[in-house]
């Protein structure tokens, strides 16, 4: 089965993912290069592909700069019915619960020319340290076998105006001919959420959002 998986809401369990922001801007944690690349806007990517069990993964972690403050990336981050907008394939999402710091989501994904894929999320939210986790809920009928992932946001190299978002994702995404073929293409668009949440920000959302 073709999954037109959204990069930033899927990630197979059973992998741990570096989190390059974890303290501070994260500098320590990145290659000369790819502090060039994150300063002139461009998107980071570390791919991963590995066999975990009867689970085939892909995915990895990826990092972009957003010329925005943290808590514009933060209520971005929020704004479920936004996703559409700034996760790929992402057809629909809504918010079914919502407590202080935890949240339950619903996910359609897909488009007219590939299967769509439902599922929920559980949802951990630290606002303190505006970092946010989330795996698939299994108390709900979900197309998907496991999954669960990150976002942190961090300001890159200490200004305020400006916000290191680090995003880290793994993915089953089934078996089959079909999917084999489009494996390649769909771990591409996996880790190009940080830079698609990027350019929701920095156009649309500059008229959305607090800044």
């Amino acid at each position: 089965m073709i999954l037109a998986l959204a990069a930033s809401l899927l990630l197979a369990s059973g992998v741990q993912l570096p989190r390059a922001a974890a303290k501070g801007d994260g500098s320590s944690n990145f290659s000369s290069d790819e502090l060039r690349s994150l300063a002139a806007g461009k998107l980071v990517r570390r791919p991963v592909a590995q066999r975990r069990g009867d689970l085939h993964l892909i995915g990895g972690t990826s990092f972009q700069v957003i010329d925005a403050p943290i808590h514009v990336v933060w209520q971005a981050l929020l704004d479920t019915q936004h996703y559409p907008r700034m996760m790929p394939e992402v057809v629909e999402a809504k918010l079914v619960d919502k407590a202080e710091s935890k949240r339950t989501l619903f996910m359609r994904q897909g488009n007219l020319s590939m299967l769509e894929v439902k599922y929920f999320l559980a949802v951990n939210l630290d606002s303190k340290r505006r970092d946010i986790e989330f795996r698939l809920d299994p108390s709900h009928d979900n197309d998907l076998r496991s999954a669960y992932g990150f976002y942190n946001l961090r300001p890159f190299k200490d200004d305020a105006g400006r916000t290191l978002l680090s995003y880290g994702i793994m993915a089953d995404i089934g078996s089959g001919l079909l999917v084999s073929l489009a494996r390649d293409t769909v771990h591409e668009w996996m880790l190009r959420t940080p830079w698609l949440v990027k350019r929701f920000i920095e156009g649309s959302g500059r008229y959305i959002y607090d800044w």
